[in-house]
C-alpha cells in the first residue's frame, strides 16, 4: 500500500532507490494509484506546484497580490488560533515557503497542514473521502480541512474550476458550516449539496487535523455492591494512617515540616502532624483511598484474611480507640495517656505539660 506521504516524497524526489522502484511498479499496476497520482498532478499544479525557487516576500505583499493563493495558510493559522496554540503570525509565511509548502500559486495538496505538523498537531491527508468520513472526524474533535472548487461553492457559473482549501465546522442534513478564507473570518453557510458537488471536484481530498492530547475520561470500576466486615474496616484505618505517614516521610526528607499555614517557600505545612491529629476532612481523604482499594481487592476476587493478632495491629486499635488522647512527644511519635514512656525516644512522660 503505497501512502500519500510516500507518493508525495516520490514527487519530490526525496525516496530512496527501493522507494521508487516499488511505486513505478505500483503505479503500472494499480488503475487507482495512476489516477490519484495522476490527480494530484493536475491539482498540484493549479495549487501551487511551481520548479521556480521563489523569493520568501512579506505576507502583506502576498495578501495584496493574490488572496486566493493563501487559502490553506489561511486555514491553518484558523486552526491554530481556534486551539490556542501559540505562533509568531509573521514567520509563518517564511517558514512555509522556505519549505516549499507554499508556493507562487499556492499550496499543494500533500503540503495541507505541514505548519500544523510542525507545531506537534498530527495531520492524516486522504482522496477520495466521503461526507460521513467529514462527519466522524468531526466527532473525534479533528479540525477538518477540505479542497472544493469555490466556483461551483459560490454558485459562479464557470467552466474553470478554482481549487480552494476551507475548514469544515459543522455538518447537517442540509447545510455545511465552513470557514471559508475567501470571504472573511466569519463562518459561512452554504448547502450541503453544493458542498458535495464542490468538494467532489478535487476528488473530495480532506486533511483531518488533532492533538496530540486526547481527552480522559475516568471509569473506576462500580464498587457500591462490596460490603466490609469490621475488621477490614479496622484495616482501611491501618491503610489510612499508613498511607500518610509515608506522605510525610517524604515530605519530611523533602525540608518540610509543621506549619499552622501552608508556605511553599518556607515548606511549612499543616499536614505535617501525626494522624491522630490530623483534622476529620484530611483523614476522610486518606480513608476512602483505603477504602476503595480494600473493595477492589474484594470485588476482584482476592481474600483478606487476618491470621493473628500482632503488636503492631493492636497500637494501631489503640490508637484508633484512644485518639482523641492523644499527644505528640518531642522526638515526634504518637504518645497516650496510658504510657509514662516514650516508645520512640524512651524519654519519661510528664503529662501535666500537656493537659
Amino acid at each position: 500500500m503505497i501512502s500519500e506521504e510516500l507518493l508525495a516524497a516520490f514527487d519530490e524526489g526525496k525516496t530512496n532507490a527501493e522507494e521508487s522502484l516499488m511505486i513505478i511498479k505500483s503505479i503500472a499496476e494499480d488503475k487507482n494509484l495512476q489516477e490519484e497520482y495522476i490527480l494530484s498532478k493536475k491539482l498540484d499544479a493549479i495549487m501551487g506546484y511551481d520548479e521556480e525557487d521563489i523569493d520568501v516576500i512579506p505576507m502583506t505583499a502576498m495578501a495584496a497580490d493574490s488572496e486566493g493563493n493563501l487559502c490553506d495558510f489561511q486555514c491553518e493559522r484558523f486552526i491554530l488560533e481556534n486551539r490556542g496554540i501559540a505562533f509568531d503570525y509573521s514567520s509563518l509565511p517564511e517558514e512555509a515557503k522556505e519549505n516549499r509548502w507554499l508556493r507562487e500559486k499556492g499550496t499543494p495538496l500533500h503540503s495541507i497542514g505541514r505548519l500544523l505538523e510542525q507545531r506537534n498537531l498530527i495531520v492524516i491527508r486522504r482522496y477520495r473521502a466521503v461526507t460521513d468520513d467529514i462527519c466522524r472526524a468531526l466527532n473525534a474533535k479533528y479540525d477538518v480541512i477540505v479542497v472544493v472548487d469555490n466556483n461551483k461553492l459560490e454558485g459562479v457559473d464557470s467552466q474553470d474550476i478554482s481549487y480552494h482549501a476551507v475548514v469544515v465546522l459543522n455538518i447537517s442534513e442540509t447545510e455545511v458550516e465552513l470557514y471559508n478564507p475567501a470571504v472573511g473570518e466569519k463562518p459561512a453557510i452554504y448547502s450541503r449539496q453544493l458542498f458535495e458537488k464542490a468538494w467532489s471536484e478535487a476528488k473530495s481530498y480532506m486533511a483531518k487535523v488533532k492533538g496530540r492530547d486526547f481527552e480522559y475520561n475516568p471509569r473506576p470500576i462500580d464498587l457500591d455492591d462490596v460490603e466490609l466486615s469490621s475488621d477490614l474496616i479496622d484495616l482501611r484505618e491501618a491503610i489510612a494512617e499508613n498511607a500518610h505517614e509515608v506522605w510525610a516521610d517524604k515530605r519530611q526528607e523533602e525540608g518540610w515540616s509543621y506549619g499552622k499555614f501552608r508556605d511553599d517557600e518556607k515548606k511549612l505545612n499543616p499536614d505535617m502532624l501525626p494522624y491522630s491529629m490530623l483534622p476529620e476532612s484530611e483523614k476522610e481523604y486518606d480513608r476512602q483511598m483505603a477504602f476503595e482499594t480494600i473493595k477492589l481487592m474484594k470485588k476482584l476476587g482476592y481474600d483478606i484474611v487476618k491470621r493473628n493478632d500482632t503488636p503492631v495491629h493492636r497500637e494501631l486499635m489503640r490508637k484508633i480507640n484512644d485518639e482523641e488522647s492523644a499527644r505528640v512527644c518531642s522526638c515526634g511519635a504518637n504518645i497516650f495517656l496510658d504510657q509514662k514512656y516514650c516508645p520512640q525516644c524512651g524519654k519519661k512522660l510528664d503529662w501535666k505539660t500537656f493537659l
